[in-house]
This record gives structure tokens, sequence and C-alpha cells, in this order.
């Protein structure tokens, strides 16, 4: 069967990411080693379902008795993960096959991404896949992590960020992957399923998409990938989910150099960059340029509110503050109007019990320095006295950042703001090196952070216009 229609079918990818049962081929008692690391992950993450550790160096580990190979497991197979040098690849997915194993990812380099020899023993490997109607991930990839049933083979975390979210995300790059995993986790981003992808050779980035677009734990789509060999496809299956779900993507590999680096990295064809945009803009793809900006986009669409518009209310307990946010707001077409005179009256009205008289009233909205025991209520009521003016809301006030034991009393007030006003409310810490821990619990709570105004504006300008395509669908 060619590649080409062997991709064509239609595989249901809930057994892969969520198996009732796991082998892992290539354990080993030494956790600094591939094998041994992918499965004390399993083990102590708390997987709930049977595993079945390969190996032929151990006979138990963790008190779970080893086996010699996956035919001598007498119990059924969902999903194996394949630990071992690609020289012994082949053999292993025999066995498999012959077991009725229903999805394996191989971990191992070694393919098609060192050329013609690789390549040869790539194809003999999906050969065998495919004899025994077995899909494959990979290889030359790190593999799976779904928080919900405490499966990850991609990198550690804290018990804190196993938590489930609602951001799916595809990789072709193991680096990216683990990257975005770990960055995402400290913005305060919670993951639905993740996969890294490796070579494609079988299940590729359209397939994952495909699974996603169709998961109900799933609310935002991430990529980051280097080419696609099925890319009308892709194009055409992200036109169709571009109405419910945002699909995020970072594409490398244009520069001359990026290129030759993706062919010896993954196998990948890189193709042009001006055709790329093009195609992604008329496919309703939202683009990251860069690792930063991918993780600023799945901020900015964690919010549980998108803008209506691009009319922005900025409010800041510092005039510099406020003009760095005008100017970037308006660098990426987004409007910052003059408050009308009937709301700058209220706002001077209300403020004249708390602020000098020469803190300014019009937008941006410039707070001074906020007494600490009324800047929350100062603050609140400020939101809610513009919210009929604007759009959407840039924040920065120092008390929740410099002061921890104020944080969780704004974050709960602006979250009722924010529902009640039905108003998206974007946060910006004062010293973005010290408001790392703020910026976590503030996003985690649906007000996404960023370390600037001008990663604001350009998170607040991607979030509006994606509203505006849908909303003319």
């Amino acid at each position: 069967m060619r590649k080409s229609d062997w991709a064509s079918k239609s595989t249901d990818l809930d057994l892969l990411f969520r198996p009732r049962s796991v082998a892992i081929i290539g354990v080993s008692s030494d956790s600094s080693k591939g094998g041994g690391f992918i499965w004390w992950r399993i083990h102590e993450h708390g997987y709930p379902g049977k595993k079945y550790p390969v190996s032929r160096s151990s006979t138990e580990l963790n008190g779970v008795p080893c086996y010699r190979s996956v035919s001598d497991i007498n119990e059924p197979v969902d999903l194996a993960i394949v630990a071992i040098p690609a020289a012994g690849v082949e053999s292993v997915l025999v066995d498999c096959a012959r077991k009725a194993v229903r999805f394996a990812v191989i971990h191992a380099a070694g393919f098609a991404e060192l050329g013609e020899e690789g390549r040869a023993l790539q194809e003999q490997m999906l050969k065998v896949a495919r004899t025994g109607g077995m899909r494959v991930v990979g290889p030359n990839c790190m593999g799976i992590f779904c928080p919900d049933v405490r499966l990850n083979t991609i990198v550690e975390l804290d018990e804190a960020e196993l938590e489930p979210g609602t951001v799916a995300f595809c990789g072709q790059s193991g680096w990216a992957t683990e990257d975005f995993i770990a960055g995402g986790s400290a913005r305060g981003l919670r993951f639905s399923t993740v996969i890294s992808s490796g070579n494609q050779a079988d299940l590729d980035l359209f397939d994952y998409v495909s699974y996603f677009s169709g998961d109900p734990r799933t609310r935002i789509i991430c990529a980051y990938t280097e080419g696609m060999s099925r890319g009308r496809e892709f194009l055409d299956l992200a036109s169709k989910v571009r109405s419910t779900k945002p699909i995020i993507v970072w594409k490398s590999g244009f520069s001359q150099a990026g290129a030759r680096a993706a062919v010896s990295h993954s196998g990948s064809i890189a193709g042009n960059r001006e055709t790329w945009l093009g195609a992604a803009q008329s496919s309703g793809i939202i683009v990251a340029e860069g690792f930063e900006e991918l993780v600023d986009m799945a901020v900015a669409f964690s919010s549980p509110l998108f803008p209506k518009g691009r009319k922005v209310g900025i409010i800041a307990e510092a005039g510099g503050g406020g003009i760095s946010a005008a100017d970037a707001c308006e660098n990426q077409g987004l409007e910052v109007n003059p408050f009308s005179s009937k709301l700058r009256n209220q706002l001077k009205g209300f403020l004249k019990e708390y602020l000098p008289p020469f803190s300014g009233t019009s937008n941006p909205l410039d707070l001074v320095w906020l007494p600490r025991d009324t800047a929350m209520t100062i603050c609140t009521k400020c939101i809610e006295l513009i919210a009929s003016e604007v759009d959407s809301v840039i924040f920065m006030s120092y008390l929740p950042f410099v002061l921890s034991d104020f944080r969780q009393g704004y974050i709960e007030a602006m979250c009722h703001l924010r529902d009640r006003l039905n108003l998206p409310i974007f946060v910006v810490p004062p010293y973005a090196s010290r408001g790392t821990a703020g910026m976590k619990e503030f996003t985690a709570a649906g007000l996404p952070a960023f370390t600037s105004f001008e990663r604001a504006a350009r998170a607040i300008s991607a979030t509006s216009g994606y509203q505006g395509r849908v909303s003319s669908l």
C-alpha cells in the first residue's frame, strides 16, 4: 500500500492517547536511560491502565514483573512505547503486529532524517506496521503527554502541572514539544493532549489536528511543524475547524540553513515562507513567529472570552506604562479612543476621593500609585466604568504582583467582572522579571498575562481578529 493511501485511512486515536494498556519496550532499572526514564514517569505519575515492562535484562521493575517480549503478554495491548535503538525496531514491531497492538510510539532516531539508508529502514518498519494494521507515531520523537490519564513520556513536571486543561499540541520537534509544555506550564497553561510527532512517517499533523478538532477536552489547537506532506488536506481541515477552535501554528525551516536542518532533523521539506503565510491566512490559521509568540498566542486564546472589537481600554499605575501600552496597541491596528466626556466625569467623580487631581482620566487611565487599602476597589470600579466604551482592557497594577497575599482577591474580583461585563481582561505586571508567579496564576484563571504591553497588544489583535472572522462566517 502506498503511503498516501495508508495516510488517508481514518483512524480513531482515542486508544493512542488514552490507552487501556501500555507495553514499554526497552525498560531499564537505570532511569537515566530512555526506557528507564519513560517507565519511571509512567509508573510514578500513576497511569491507571495496565502497564507491561518489556526487558531482556530485568525480571521486575518497582514490583512489576517484566516480559521478555510483547508476545509473552497474555492480555491485549493498546499501545507499545518502543525505546530501543533503530536497528532493533523492525523485529519488535513484528512481535507487536502479531500481538495486534493498535499503536506504537517509536522514540529512536536513525531513520529517514539520516538519508537514503535510514529512509529504507523507515519504510521497512512501516511495511511491518501496515501488515499488522498498526499505526505508528514517529520515529525520532518524544511521545505523548495526556494529563487526564497520567501518561507522560516527554518532560518531567511538578504534580500541579499535571492538571488537565484545554490546550492540545503537536510538535514535530522533541525540543519544541518539551519547551512548549514546560514554558506553557510556567505561564499558566494546562494541556488536554500533547504529541511529539517526529518524522511523521505514518501519523502526521493532519491526523493529530483532525483528532483534536473533535476532542471535547480541547479548546485550543497548537502546533510546531517543519514540513507538511499533506499540506493541502491540512489547510482544508483548518478551514473547517477555525469556526469552532483556534489553530495556532509555528512553522520553521524557511531560511536556506533552516531548510537544510529540517531535512536532517526530521526528513521534512520546509517550503516557501510567503506561500505558507498566504495559505495559512486564507485557511484561518493563526501564525506564530517563533516560540515565544506560540506560547503568547496559546495564553491569549486561553481566555474564556475574546474581544468583540478592536477598542482597547488601558488602566495602568504608571503614566509611562500607559503611554507604552497605547503605542503598542496602535501599532497593532487597535483603537485607543479617548473616553467620552460623560465617562471622564464619572471617573473624576469616583477617583477624587482616592487620588490626587493630577491623575489622568482619559484613555490610557493613569492611576498613579494606589493606596494599599483601597487599590482593589479602585481598579475594579474603574474597569466597570470604562466597560461600556471598550471591547477589552489592558490592566497593570503593582499590588497583586508585589504582594502575593493580595493576588487571589484581585483574580477573583476580575474574573467576576470579566464574566459579568462580558469583557476580556489582559494583564501586564509592572516588572516582568519579578512577575512570573503572578502571571501564571492570572493566566490559569482565564486572565491572560504577558511580560510586556507589546505582547499583550499582539494578543488582543490576534483574538479580536479571530473573533471577527468567526462572527462573519
